[in-house]
């Protein structure tokens, strides 16, 4: 999703789809193509039964793994599922956590390491003017709580994601705003290294578009927003305050957006991720049931579009899939071409699932 959803939402949506970036290489376009992105072989691998939600779930994304859960509070399983290896890690609840109420129901973020495949899973729930956590890893197969945090009893959030060392989860606020009065945006970040807790205010308008960065060059935490089709980088200042460090204006740097926006009514642009000095964004209508999507290179101003040409009335919100992809599966000769390119954007193998 372009921001994590505020509520989980079934694995097999029938608007779910799944559009693979370009790519050169005929093997990571069948990997793609055989991938079980929809989890169809693996609900039929675990089924369930007897629950009150009698459906998996899709909680949230990392490395190429999908977190998924099934069932609700205390009945609550996960399961962390590689749809391109077919694989699947059960994962038990967090007996530490609280199940008492509907709303406070735990919400997770995955963190997996890349190099050995591994994994850990972040559990987080607000309740009563603070949040509670705990930790899960693959390593040791256990849980493990974290620190409280204290928050603003109009605080909300919503489901989790990763940001280099960093897991956040922004708020849910906006879509609560008749219930809670709170229109600030605030999130939650959970420094992996030092196990940390910060809940920061956005130094923008809390309608803003946006997500958290870990850029070493800029010190670490960054913000990337979108304002009328700006895209800016926030960075923290001398005194712990945000300021912009950089910023385009995506209509006048590329014609291509311009056209889109008069010839399709694209209007607004969605931050989804930052990774590797590219900016993955969303470009869809207010009009129209299509979008496009954005990969743009802060190095060196290249813009990718990959169009999503949906006839769908309805049309969710979508996020990057970044899939794993081992260089041994590859030939001597295609390591080599990769290297000698230097194409970002194919070498990182993205692609995308959008709902």
């Amino acid at each position: 999703m372009s921001e994590p959803p505020p509520r989980a939402f079934s694995y097999e949506a029938p608007d779910r789809l799944f559009i693979p970036a370009p790519s050169r290489n005929p093997h990571l376009n069948a990997a793609a193509a055989d991938a079980d992105f929809h989890c169809l072989d693996f609900a039929d691998m675990n089924p369930r039964s007897g629950s009150v939600i009698d459906d998996w779930l899709l909680r949230a994304y990392d490395g190429g793994r999908l977190l998924l859960s099934y069932g609700f509070l205390e009945y609550e399983e996960l399961a962390v599922y590689d749809p391109i290896a077919r694989t699947a890690d059960l994962v038990c609840r967090p007996d530490i956590m609280q199940f008492d109420f509907e709303f406070v129901a735990v919400h997770y973020a995955l963190l997996v390491d890349e190099a050995d495949a591994s994994f850990r899973v972040v559990g987080a729930q607000f309740w009563n003017g603070r949040v509670r956590a705990a930790i899960f890893s693959s390593r040791t197969g256990q849980w493990a709580p974290l620190p409280f945090l204290r928050a603003p009893e109009a605080w909300r959030m919503r489901g989790g994601m990763r940001a280099g060392r960093f897991a956040y989860w922004q708020s849910n606020t906006r879509l609560e705003r008749y219930i809670y009065s709170e229109e600030i945006e605030r999130f939650l970040v959970l420094d992996t290294t030092t196990m940390e807790w910060t809940l920061i205010q956005v130094p923008f308008h809390e309608k803003e578009s946006y997500c958290v960065a870990d850029m070493a060059e800029h010190g670490g935490l960054c913000l990337v927003a979108s304002k009328d089709q700006v895209v800016q980088i926030w960075v923290r200042d001398n005194d712990g305050g945000w300021v912009i460090k950089k910023q385009i204006s995506l209509l006048k740097q590329f014609g291509l957006l311009k056209r889109l926006r008069h010839d399709e009514w694209m209007k607004s642009v969605r931050i989804l991720a930052v990774r590797d000095g590219c900016v993955y964004m969303e470009f869809w209508s207010i009009r129209k049931p299509n979008s496009h999507l954005l990969v743009l290179n802060w190095e060196t101003m290249k813009l990718s579009v990959i169009a999503n040409d949906t006839d769908d009335k309805y049309r969710g919100p979508a996020f990057p899939f970044f899939m794993t992809w081992a260089p041994p599966l590859l030939s001597p000769a295609e390591q080599q071409r990769l290297r000698l390119e230097g194409d970002r954007f194919e070498r990182n193998d993205n692609t995308y699932v959008s709902k």
